[in-house]
């Protein structure tokens, strides 16, 4: 670096280099380039992974195409076309590694080298001036230079851009929305910028950032976590194209009957609701190849047994909507009948219990068993075999109100003291039935707390010695004991003093500490003295209060 011609600035750099590259040598110990050794033999790994994925989500594709899949070929061919723009770049990456390596190392034609086997693992130089260059203010556009790696990646990343933004609007080759978003975010986050700062603030550019003054073991680790987003994006996109192609051709060997009730716990007077399913559906099934019955059947004939029915099929789901009346443990049980490929039916049986129950709620205040007015009253309210989100739980009286935190859990309000009467309906087929009978809450004025001076809590009357009169500093008041979150706050208040000499002026003190002229009157107390704390306005959940008088006798 020495060789090119320096600005007045690199002048003085070179000046300090030997300096520097002592300081360097003591920064990156062993254990740190190690580090960067285990990390980039981790990546090496994963871009292994990321291969052998989509390998195989090739093999697939060729596959579907084998078995008349036609549908599938425009995907392939967008597949066939990632695969190549990527393996360019990759390859790219990999030649530039090789390039860094030898010029490091001072060899000729080697292939690239495991790191644990490079000497110079810290050498920040050579590095530096191959991809940067002289001066980091004007990284060089050479080859095998930062710049040109860039030039390499952004081509990559706008030529996937517009494949995916031709494809989502061409018919044929349509990517879902949410996996187009996907794709777009994740080419952004690989897309060089320059939108870095350094320690101090400055802008930096996107070579600098990733190269500039790095050991060997980093811009090696750093190459290999590039070309593990590449095939990461790789991955992502044939995965994408397989997908949206619906070009996986599953074999369906694993059939297995399901029922699964919406609840397995009914009121009397609400139908029974389930869906019933193989776990291997399809959209493909319909009435032509596929029955569920509900009830017993003769699998040898096919035919139905007295009082079973052909439930209705919805996407591939049967569904079953059964009355109910009497409470009590109930048991349901039919068949899925599903022809094969060969043209022969075969049988899957399924059965399930519930349990009929008659109407029933649960209230449950979560703190107290009454609601305080101006506070916010936590409130759990559940029916039997009625989903949160189809109750529907009204307040009246005392000027309460309700709002829900979601799941069956409520805030309860309330204005003015008396009782309240909340009422828990459900939404079912037939509108809204009340669950139970309403429950009735006593709502009270919050309790008001104790008075606390000096870490000392009273309800009127204190002791204290000299020492401690003469210390107070304010009067609080004591919220720790609620079970509520809740706080009163000071207002104001008047102090006086009574001694031999008579009663001293009153003081009239602002939110919750003395003022000074009440201060300098407590630092002359005197044992035998009385200090009254009067006039005291706090402001409560439910509007502002006046306090009882506290009396503090000086021993």
């Amino acid at each position: 670096m020495s060789n090119a011609k320096e600005t007045p600035r690199q002048k003085m750099i070179g000046m300090m280099y030997l300096v520097l590259t002592c300081l360097l040598a003591l920064n990156v110990t062993k254990e740190v380039l190690q580090g960067f050794v285990t990390i980039n033999e981790s990546i090496e790994t994963t871009n292994s992974n990321f291969t052998a994925n989509t390998k195989n989500m090739m093999k697939a594709f060729d596959d579907a195409i084998k078995k008349g899949k036609n549908e599938v070929k425009p995907y392939y061919a967008k597949a066939k076309e990632v695969t190549q723009l990527s393996q360019t770049t990759f390859d790219y990456i990999t030649t530039l590694k090789q390039n860094i390596q030898q010029y490091t190392e001072d060899v000729k034609g080697s292939d690239t080298m495991k790191l644990a086997r490079i000497e110079n693992l810290d050498n920040f130089d050579k590095p530096t001036y191959l991809l940067i260059g002289p001066d980091e203010t004007k990284p060089v556009d050479t080859k095998y230079s930062a710049k040109e790696l860039r030039k390499n990646i952004t081509t990559l990343t706008s030529a996937l851009n517009k494949m995916i933004d031709d494809m989502h609007e061409t018919k044929g080759t349509v990517i879902p929305k949410a996996d187009y978003d996907i794709l777009k975010e994740k080419i952004k986050l690989f897309t060089p910028h320059d939108n870095f700062r350094d320690k101090d603030g400055k802008a930096i550019g996107w070579e600098i950032k990733n190269f500039y003054n790095m050991p060997l073991a980093g811009v090696i680790t750093n190459l290999s976590k590039m070309q593990s987003d590449i095939r990461s994006i790789e991955s992502e996109m044939v995965t994408t194209f397989a997908s949206a192609a619906g070009k996986l051709n599953l074999v369906l060997n694993d059939f297995q009957a399901r029922i699964v009730p919406v609840s397995n716990y009914v009121q009397s007077g609400s139908p029974f609701t389930a869906d019933v399913f193989l776990t291997a559906s399809s959209s493909e099934f319909t009435e032509e190849n596929m029955q569920f019955v509900l009830g017993d059947m003769d699998t040898a004939t096919g035919k139905l047994a007295e009082g079973a029915i052909v439930l209705p099929i919805d996407k591939g789901t049967g569904k079953i909507n059964i009355p109910t009346s009497a409470a009590g443990h109930k048991e349901i049980n039919g068949w899925i009948k599903l022809k094969g490929a060969d043209g022969f039916y075969k049988y899957f049986k399924y059965n399930n219990e519930y349990v009929v129950a008659n109407a029933a709620v649960a209230i449950s205040p979560d703190k107290m068993n009454v609601f305080y007015i101006g506070v916010d009253n936590p409130l759990t309210v559940s029916a039997a075999g009625v989903a949160p989100t189809d109750l529907v739980v009204n307040v009246s009286g005392c000027g309460a109100s309700l709002s829900s935190n979601g799941n069956g859990k409520y805030i309860a309000k309330a204005v003015t003291s008396g009782t309240c009467i909340v009422t828990v309906m459900a939404r079912t087929a037939d509108g809204l039935k009340q669950q139970g009978p309403p429950q009735v809450f006593r709502v009270k004025k919050f309790p008001n707390p104790p008075m606390k001076i000096s870490g000392k809590t009273t309800y009127g009357n204190l002791e204290m010695n000299v020492a401690e009169a003469k210390n107070i500093n304010g009067v609080g008041v004591d919220n720790a004991g609620f079970d509520f979150s809740t706080t009163f706050k000071m207002n104001d208040f008047v102090v006086n003093i009574v001694s031999a000499n008579g009663v001293s002026p009153d003081y009239k003190c602002t939110g919750n500490q003395l003022s000074v002229e009440a201060k300098a009157a407590l630092s002359k107390v005197k044992a035998g003295n009385k200090i009254y704390f009067e006039s005291i306005h706090v402001q409560a959940p439910d509007g502002p209060r006046e306090f009882g008088t506290v009396k503090i006798v000086v021993r």
